[in-house]
């Protein structure tokens, strides 16, 4: 027996190292084991068959108390929580930027009080930070089973005291979480959800009112049982993707095949000759803290070497974490869940999580502490935040409420009326803080752009599909600017690989090869006809280099001297050869010019190549006499905007 009062099953840890097994793999190294993530939720069945025998056990005996129940899951989960939040949060004050280690506090607190997917769900987006970069993303899966946990048990108390059916809610519940799930399986909230992800739980706790019911499997049925089981959980393994639909319809396997295998029971051969092995039982009884610390590692060491660790680096944090886990379940983790004064310890555990919430939500607070060492340092990233930018401007365009809305930014200068308007995505957004800023009185911007979800004003204007969603954006933009007599100049940016429908952020080596440019120029074309005919003069701005993420190419100094000789590398993907940028994008620059002397001199080309890239160097790279060029992804700076819209706005008063 155990403190909460099931049956110890060797076979059910084994399951758990399986789980916790993929998911390691899955995370360091994606190639070998690409559906590995299914692992959690093998774990989600797990957790619901012990837990609910549990509940349903005590319940039956009169021996279950609410304060019990909490009091059990207080010193299960959080010893290893507190330590890892804690080694979390000491990494990222060595670390880490401002924008990250404020990230990071919010997470810290979103792990604390079991609401890290709810955060993660209101975060994505267009301009989320992606998940590799995210030291505690994982405890997505934590924060649902909490929120399970939270309402689960009064539920069953409640169907136990006034009922006494527990199988047919059940089976009603798992199937509208199924349902449910299902409709916005497209979307954040069908992985982060936890009403979407309540069915596998409840598919554990299904199964553990039909063991305690006496439903048990035919003995001569278990070994088949047992290996279709196995089967579907390693299966979808290798078979998914992190392009896969999922869970959905995806998760049914891993999840059946998990209540498999604990329903054919510990008596048969997976049971006995796989399961219930020594190295598997260790490695499950650790599974939980290896869980919680294998990600932050792999995660800190990517971001200190900027980029994807080597294959001996990940290595080392997979065993780092094997490590700390064993010692955190022996030195930590037992001693308190099994204290004699458990009142004392669960009291403790609460304040010490309490604390590190509180810890991480100050972090986030004091925009993630600048007095902080590592910041004198290193040179600060540039936040994609435009300085000012509701000093310098004032919210509105032209536009009608309604329509409005459906753009990121509708700003026009504080000063006047504006003389020249910008329209186009998010690169729009960082640029027009630089715009206004570097004009001359009496040459005054608006903003028509930005994007919001997955709309933005690219200026493409056709009847092709790939382009229905920049409709609703651009046109409406197009009809404001032709309507306003004092906008004499309109500069339209669009980012390459918007247009050119290739969703990748750092080089431009694919470009060449695109079969979209007669479309693309079409499309181009009619939209600058448009405004042409609309008596304005029209500008097609450049888009600038593509390199990568500006966080990997910071040059990065720890506070910790042996970690910034062990992971720091150069990334080769920080430049470019300028050379090689005009070769990449010598077709989309001739299709600029093309566009442009077919209207005369109502249209010209604006290239801010010179200014973000260094001719006497002949490279492209993120910084430039000692100014970081690029905020976000591709975005242009704050600082790379004055820098471009000093030359822009001499440029357009030629015009």
């Amino acid at each position: 027996m155990t403190d909460s009062g099931h049956v110890y099953r060797p076979d059910v840890d084994g399951l758990r190292a399986i789980a916790v097994g993929s998911v390691v793999l899955f995370h360091a190294f994606p190639w070998l084991v690409p559906g590995g993530y299914v692992g959690v939720d093998v774990f989600f069945v797990i957790s619901g068959f012990l837990i609910t025998t549990n509940i349903v056990g005590g319940l039956s005996t009169g021996s279950f108390t609410i304060r019990g129940f909490y009091d059990r899951r207080v010193r299960r989960i959080f010893p290893a929580l507190v330590t890892v939040l804690l080694a979390t949060c000491v990494l990222g004050w060595m670390s880490l930027f401002d924008g990250e280690f404020k990230s990071v506090g919010k997470h810290i607190a979103g792990g604390a009080f079991f609401v890290s997917n709810l955060f993660l769900w209101a975060e994505s987006g267009y301009f989320d930070t992606a998940s590799e970069v995210k030291p505690l993303v994982h405890l997505w899966s934590l924060g649902i089973e909490e929120q399970f946990y939270i309402v689960w048990p009064l539920v069953l108390w409640a169907l136990v005291k006034f009922g006494r059916r527990t199988i047919g809610p059940t089976i009603v519940l798992i199937l509208a979480s199924f349902v449910l799930g299902l409709t916005s399986i497209n979307g954040a909230g069908g992985y982060y959800s936890p009403l979407n992800r309540f069915w596998e739980l409840l598919i554990g706790a299904l199964l553990a009112m039909l063991t305690i019911r006496g439903f048990t499997m035919p003995t001569r049925f278990r070994n088949a049982a047992a290996s279709v089981g196995m089967i579907a959980i390693i299966v979808p393994m290798f078979a998914l993707d992190g392009n896969s639909t999922f869970p959905g319809w995806n998760a049914i396997a891993p999840t059946v095949g998990a209540a498999l295998l604990i329903g054919a029971g510990a008596e048969n051969w997976w049971g006995q000759r796989v399961l219930s092995l020594k190295g598997m039982i260790w490695i499950g009884l650790i599974s939980y803290p290896l869980y919680l610390w294998h990600w932050p590692l792999l995660v800190y060491a990517r971001i200190i070497a900027s980029g994807v660790p080597s294959a001996p680096i990940r290595v080392g944090a997979v065993a780092l974490a094997v490590v700390l886990s064993y010692l955190t379940y022996r030195l930590i983790e037992r001693p308190l869940r099994f204290h004699r004064n458990r009142k004392a310890v669960v009291a403790g555990l609460v304040a010490a999580m309490a604390l590190i919430g509180g810890v991480g939500a100050s972090t986030w607070a004091r925009d993630g502490v600048p007095s902080r060492k590592f910041n004198s340092l290193n040179v600060a990233l540039d936040p994609g935040e435009v300085r000012g930018i509701n000093e310098i401007s004032t919210i509105g365009c032209g536009l009608d409420p309604a329509t409005q809305e459906l753009f990121a930014d509708c700003r026009t200068d504080v000063r006047g009326a504006p003389t020249y308007a910008l329209i186009g995505d998010s690169k729009a957004s960082t640029l027009i803080g630089g715009f206004m800023r570097t004009s001359e009185d009496n040459r005054w911007w608006t903003v028509i752009g930005g994007t919001k979800g997955i709309q933005s004003a690219v200026p493409l204007i056709s009847d092709d599909p790939a382009h229905e969603r920049f409709l609703p954006l651009i046109v409406p933009a197009i009809d404001t600017v032709n309507a306003d007599p004092n906008i004499r100049v309109v500069v339209l940016e669009g980012a390459v690989r918007a247009m050119f429908e290739w969703p990748d952020f750092t080089n431009f080596a694919w470009l060449p090869d695109s079969p979209l440019y007669d479309k693309v120029e079409a499309a181009l074309r009619e939209t600058v006809r448009r405004l042409v005919e609309g008596g304005k003069k029209v500008v097609l701005y450049v888009d600038n280099p593509a390199l990568a993420a500006p966080e990997d190419c910071t040059d990065r100094r720890t506070t910790i001297g042996f970690l910034n000789s062990l992971l720091i590398e150069s990334n080769p993907g920080c430049q470019v050869d300028l050379d090689d940028f005009l070769v990449h994008t010598e077709r989309y620059r001739a299709l600029l010019q093309r566009v442009a002397d077919g209207f005369g001199g109502s249209v010209t080309v604006f290239d801010p190549t010179p200014i973000l890239c260094n001719e006497n160097a002949g490279v492209c790279g993120h910084v430039k006499n000692g100014v970081r060029l690029y905020s976000y992804t591709d975005h242009p700076s704050d600082d790379a905007a004055d820098l471009i819209g000093s030359e822009l706005n001499a440029y357009l008063a030629q015009l």
